[in-house]
């Protein structure tokens, strides 16, 4: 499924990751030849100080370099069996892959406020299919449930 792009969301996401790898790199170049090897006699508290903070900010990164992925994919690949259901926004090699349980997966539905697709997995809503027109998400949607979630007939259920 093709998504436009939020040049807004991407051009932020874009200068924080700047500002991240920037930092990232700083960090232990200041940390391993201005600090650990200075030879001073708080080089080795300061050096776990900093390693801390290191930490704490690849942390963080990380969240910040999967906005950015998400914001920076041009697609939505939906992949269905009857186990699991992926929703993969691929970046060239990169990107960012949800698997669900399709034990846990509800049927798909069109989502009117933010107009999109999404289905619940457990008490958490999904959403995806952003940049669909309301007629092909609803027919989507209805094409989707057929396959994976067939209505049950009555002779079916076991008691």
């Amino acid at each position: 499924m093709p998504i436009k792009r939020r040049w807004g969301l991407l051009i932020l996401f874009t200068v924080l990751v700047l500002i991240w790898v920037t930092g990232l790199i700083w960090g232990i170049k200041y940390t391993i030849w201005d600090i650990a090897l200075s030879g001073e006699r708080f080089a080795f508290w300061f050096t776990l100080m900093l390693l801390t903070w290191l930490y704490i900010w690849y942390r963080l990164g990380k969240i910040v370099w999967k906005q950015w992925q998400y914001y920076t994919a041009n697609r939505e690949i939906l992949f269905i069996d009857q186990e699991t259901l992926i929703i993969r926004r691929p970046v060239s090699f990169m990107g960012i892959t949800d698997a669900y349980d399709m034990e846990h997966v509800t049927p798909f539905y069109y989502y009117d406020e933010k107009k999109c697709l999404a289905f619940a997995y457990g008490s958490q809503r999904i959403d995806f299919g952003y940049d669909l027109n309301p007629e092909t998400a609803h027919q989507l949607a209805m094409a989707l449930n057929e396959i994976y979630f067939p209505p049950l007939d009555d002779e079916d259920e076991d008691y």
